[in-house]
Formats: structure tokens, C-alpha cells, sequence
């Protein structure tokens, strides 16, 4: 796994990812993942001499002129040679969008699956363990469809994945090439039976490589975007008012106060004992993490009485909320329920010193003195949270050893792009229900 992007925020703490990436995917594979398509690529060059590599049914460009997207590679472990190779690409702004003439709004969902290439001398299974490489980068890009300029007849991938022509869009006879359709298929059904077909070829996909996909959806869908959230953005420029800070402190106690009642429940439907170790470790890290925010509060002469037992959730906590409730209580799923704190702790575990400097610096500003002892609550969680040993990290190593399945790891993405998208949501309106507080006169 590579780690979470830099920020453009000073206040976050993180360490650079590489463009080129190598990961472990079946037992003999590496897939080795360049998220800039180059325009010849020295794991292609191989394959590409060899006319028998190139996958006739799909349309290969000659040019990547202007496409956004990621090239990938298989590679076969114990020789080091490239025995598979695709690009995925941003269907807008591709090759594929100037050969279709289709409108840039209908590929904004949509990715074009090219330059595909498999050794002849690949092992069984290989063409469907490179198509779920490929195109699991779109799912992490919020994509829900997959297309191709594929031969005008029915050919065995499009037989075999149900990939159906854009009716709309006319054939294309290209010259020397053969004649060509736009064809499609949902991103779900194609990723479901690339896996199926590995695992049936004997490549099952690595519980690792599967669960990579979570922390590429983190930091595309959500670390890549919460610092640039008004909360943050406010500390940032020192205009965060004293009645934001009360809002975000109130409506974070909403959530923090069940959370180690949820963690038990954890801990009562693990059967597993590591599972249940898991859980009782992070339960003991959370214990009355509440009290640390009235604490906060009363530092500040605020009534707690009323964050205790009148406040209510607003609408994106209240989601939250809902998400991690209905996985242990409903589902009855402790690893499910494990997609709500990596939204939660992923901002606090990517947040630094420079934050708690900056917001201890706006906590003086409203004259409270000793500022540190009303942002307790907040430094706290970057220890608890941040780092090689915390909450943080620990879910995203206990994931890879319970979501063995592409069904498993679905269900997961399903529920914490929901998280993620509440979470997003909860730190702007800490700011934005109480814009009032913060606005100049025009």
C-alpha cells in the first residue's frame, strides 16, 4: 500500500505518494500501477513487439494525447518479465470521446479500457486478473462504467462479460484496423466476473491488493479533498470563531459518546479472537473520549449540561451516525463497522502540530486563557489516531486479513464511501450552520 497524499493545507501531516506503485495481486503476480499514462511505457515495449500479445477484440490508439489515467502492468514475480499490460483512461477527453463524439457529461462516469496486451505465454486466468487491476482504478475515481472500441462482432470478452454495443453511435471502419463499436458495461458486473474468472483460472486475487483499494478510495475520495473543507480552511486562515469551535465540539460529542458502546458491541459479535482483540484494544483507546470534549467545553465557560442532554446531530453527523449504527447493530458486522473510523480517524490522524499551534493560537484570540486546555480533545486524537501504531493504521491491517473476496470488499466501499461523503460533509457544517458568526459586511 502506498501512503496518504500530501495536502495543500499546511496543517495536515502526511507523506507524498509515489506515481508508480508495485503491488502483490495473485500468488506469481505483481501489478505495477503508473497513475500517468505514458506514451510508451517500458513495461509495454516487450509485449508490444510480439503481434500475437496485442488483444485483437479491443482498439489500441496510437496516441494518449491529453488522456488522464493510469497505465498497468502485470508482472510475473519470479522471472521479472511484463506478461499483461492495459491503460485506463478518463473516458472524457480521451481518444475514445473524439472517435464517438459523445457529449463530455455522459463519460464523466464512464472509463475507456485500451492498449491491452497479454503474453501468449501468460499463465490461465491472466487477461481477467489484469482487467480487475485496470479497471478497479476507476471504481477508487467514483466511476461506474467501463468502455471500449471493441470489434464490430460479438467477441469472447464481450460474450463472456456481457459487453453490449452503444446502439447510438455508429460503426467505425478504420483503415487497415477492421471495423469497430462503442460498447459498455457496468463496472460492478465487470469487476465481479474478472475476479471470479481469476479465482476459477487458479489466481485468486491477494486479500491485500483488495483491501489497497480502500486506501486508494480514502485518499482520492476523501484525503484528498477534507483539507481543503471549510473547517479546516478557517483554522488555517486564523477567521475559525469562538461559536464555530462550540458548533464542532457539540456536534463531535454527538457521535464520540456512543462510540465506545458501539465498540463493545464489536467486541461481543467477533468470534474470532484476534477480531475480538482488535476491538478491545481499541475500546481501552477510547474510553470516555466524551468527557474529554466537556472538559473542552468547560474550559470555555460553555453549558455542557445542554451538549450532554438537549443537542441534537445535525443532518451529515446524524449520516455518520446512521452508517456505523446500522453495520454492528443491524448487519451485526464488526469489520464492516470498521469503514466509519477510517473516515473519522483519517482526518484526525492526518492532521499535525502545526493544526493544534493554529488552533490553540485562535482559542487565545477569544481570551481563553491557557488556549491547550480547550483543544484537548482534537491534539489527543492525532496521537491516538495518527502514525504507524494507530487506530488508523491498525483498521487498515485488519482488513486485509478479513476481506478475501471482491463481493466482501464491495460491501465495504459501498459503506464507506457513505462515511466519507458524511464525513466530508460534517466539517463543513461546522462552519457553514453558524456562517453567521464569521460573515463581513460586502
Amino acid at each position: 500500500m502506498t501512503a496518504p497524499a500530501s495536502q495543500t493545507s499546511s496543517l495536515w501531516h502526511a507523506r507524498p505518494r509515489p506515481q508508480v506503485t508495485t503491488q502483490r495481486i495473485t500468488a506469481t503476480l505483481d501489478a505495477v500501477i503508473d497513475q500517468v499514462p505514458s506514451a510508451q511505457p517500458s513495461l509495454l515495449a516487450p509485449l508490444a513487439a510480439n503481434a500475437a500479445a496485442r488483444v485483437a477484440e479491443l482498439f489500441s490508439p496510437e496516441s494518449l494525447t491529453g488522456a488522464q489515467g493510469n497505465d498497468v502492468a502485470l508482472v510475473d514475480r519470479a522471472s521479472g518479465q511484463c506478461v499483461a499490460f492495459a491503460t485506463v483512461l478518463h473516458a472524457e477527453g480521451s481518444d475514445f470521446q473524439q472517435r464517438t463524439r459523445l457529449a463530455s457529461g455522459v463519460l464523466e462516469q464512464a472509463v475507456w479500457l485500451t492498449r491491452v496486451y497479454v503474453a501468449p505465454t501468460a499463465p490461465a486466468g491472466t487477461q481477467a486478473v489484469l482487467l480487475y487491476a485496470a479497471l478497479r482504478q476507476a471504481r477508487g475515481w467514483g466511476r461506474s462504467t467501463a468502455a471500449f472500441l471493441m470489434a464490430d462482432d460479438e467477441t469472447p470478452l464481450a460474450r463472456r462479460y456481457g459487453i453490449t454495443p452503444l446502439q447510438a453511435v455508429p460503426r467505425m471502419d478504420l483503415a487497415g484496423t477492421g471495423a469497430f463499436r462503442a460498447k459498455a458495461q457496468r463496472l460492478d458486473l465487470m469487476l465481479y466476473h474478472a475476479s471470479e474468472e481469476a479465482s476459477k483460472a487458479g489466481q485468486p486475487l491477494e486479500p491485500t491488493f483488495l483491501v489497497g483499494e480502500i486506501l486508494d478510495t480514502i485518499n482520492q475520495l476523501f484525503l484528498d479533498k477534507v483539507g481543503q473543507g471549510r473547517f479546516f480552511q478557517a483554522v488555517d486562515a486564523g477567521t475559525l470563531t469562538r461559536e464555530q469551535y462550540v458548533f464542532t465540539l457539540t456536534q463531535l460529542h454527538m457521535f464520540v459518546r456512543w462510540t465506545t458502546r458501539l465498540l463493545g458491541r464489536c467486541v461481543a459479535a467477533s468470534n474470532e479472537t484476534e477480531l475480538r482483540s482488535h476491538f478491545i484494544h481499541h475500546l481501552t483507546g477510547e474510553i470516555n473520549h466524551e468527557i474529554i470534549i466537556e472538559r473542552d467545553l468547560e474550559h470555555m465557560g460553555e453549558d455542557t449540561t445542554y451538549v450532554k442532554e438537549v443537542a441534537q446531530p445535525n443532518l451529515p453527523t446524524r449520516e455518520f451516525m446512521c452508517t456505523q449504527e446500522s453495520a454492528v447493530a443491524f448487519y451485526n458486522d464488526p469489520v464492516l463497522m470498521l469503514a466509519a473510523p477510517l473516515a473519522a480517524e483519517g482526518v484526525s490522524g492526518h492532521l499535525g502540530q502545526l493544526f493544534v499551534d493554529k488552533m490553540n493560537a485562535l482559542v487565545a484570540s477569544w481570551g481563553v486563557k491557557e488556549p491547550a486546555r480547550a483543544t484537548r480533545f482534537l491534539s489527543s486524537h492525532i496521537e491516538f489516531d495518527g502514525g504507524d501504531d494507530g487506530h488508523w493504521q491498525g483498521n487498515l491491517t485488519l482488513l486485509s486479513k478479513y476481506l478475501r473476496t471482491e463481493v466482501q470488499l464491495r460491501r465495504f466501499l459501498a459503506l464507506l464511501r457513505v462515511c466519507v461523503e458524511a464525513t466530508l460533509r460534517q466539517w463543513d457544517s461546522y462552519v457553514g450552520d453558524v456562517e453567521l458568526w464569521s460573515a463581513r459586511p460586502q
